[in-house]
């Protein structure tokens, strides 16, 4: 994964793989400590049948690091983004995949931009002002936010690797940094700065997500995936927005936590691409 190009867009610099032929496929990747290269397990099968173009966010490795960290982390501006990506890169109607805050951007940009969404997949968005909205929703907040705490501490006194396993662990579970791949690893590593960032990304979560009503006029068709094992207030948050998005169909990957693409790459792979096929993705097998 090292045939990196660069655009520069909206006053930043995104750095972007673009790979394989046919219908338009836009990952996105979530929040905190990742990058373009969480997609390692996906680029390569998805490029077998469409255009896969993965790309980082602002401030994400190897893009330069944040002038504001207060618009750098705000989902409409990272949705601005992805729009002026796709419209630079001449794409049309694209496939939108995201995970996490990758999967709020998602959304934000099928309300704002429905004519650039041909589809969306889905993994547990966090929906921060949902999830406050539904019992017990305050709790998983505050637990959350007391997870990360010591992370972002430990990063801004410099120790990088403790604050990126607190910040790991704290979201999806004891002991799952040290379960991933050395690769996975190594990318929580090249982020771990954006742990310590003020204000972080999640710190900033749930101020532009998009509202029930507005999920309710997404008429795009959307895969909504979960991981049988993800911490509580995904899942929760999940079953809501199922209940007001008007065109979804919902899987759950077991043995994965949160990181599905990762943790279950090849059931993941297979849900996904039997998806985009079936809503007219089929794209050349020439890569």
């Amino acid at each position: 994964m090292d045939n990196y190009q660069h655009i520069w867009l909206n006053n930043t610099t995104l750095t972007y793989i673009d790979q394989g032929h046919g219908a338009p496929v836009v990952l996105v990747h979530g929040s905190g400590p990742t990058d373009l290269r969480t997609w390692e397990r996906q680029i390569e099968p998805f490029a077998a049948h469409f255009r896969v173009i993965a790309y980082s966010r602002r401030c994400h490795y190897p893009n330069p690091p944040a002038g504001d960290h207060a618009d750098s982390a705000s989902t409409r501006t990272h949705a601005r983004d992805l729009a002026a990506l796709i419209t630079a890169l001449q794409l049309g109607r694209v496939h939108l995949i995201g995970f996490s805050f990758g999967a709020d951007i998602v959304l934000r940009l099928a309300v704002d931009r429905p004519d650039l969404a041909r589809t969306l997949t889905i993994t547990e968005p966090p929906l921060h002002s949902w999830l406050a909205a539904l019992p017990g929703g305050i709790d998983l907040l505050a637990q959350r936010a007391a997870a990360i705490l010591p992370a972002k501490r430990a990063v801004q006194q410099g120790d990088l690797e403790h604050g990126a396993r607190l910040f790991i662990d704290g979201m999806m579970g004891n002991g799952v940094f040290d379960q991933l791949p050395p690769s996975a690893r190594q990318r929580i590593m090249d982020n771990a700065r954006l742990i310590g960032a003020e204000p972080t990304e999640i710190d900033a979560m749930g101020a532009e997500d998009i509202t029930r009503s507005e999920a309710a006029t997404i008429q795009t068709p959307t895969l909504l995936l979960t991981g049988d094992a993800s911490p509580p207030m995904f899942l929760l948050v999940s079953r809501e927005l199922a209940r007001y998005l008007p065109n979804v169909e919902q899987v759950q990957i077991r043995g994965a936590s949160h990181l599905l693409h990762v943790m279950q790459p090849q059931a993941y792979n297979a849900v996904v691409l039997e998806f985009l096929t079936r809503h007219g993705g089929q794209g050349s097998s020439h890569v």
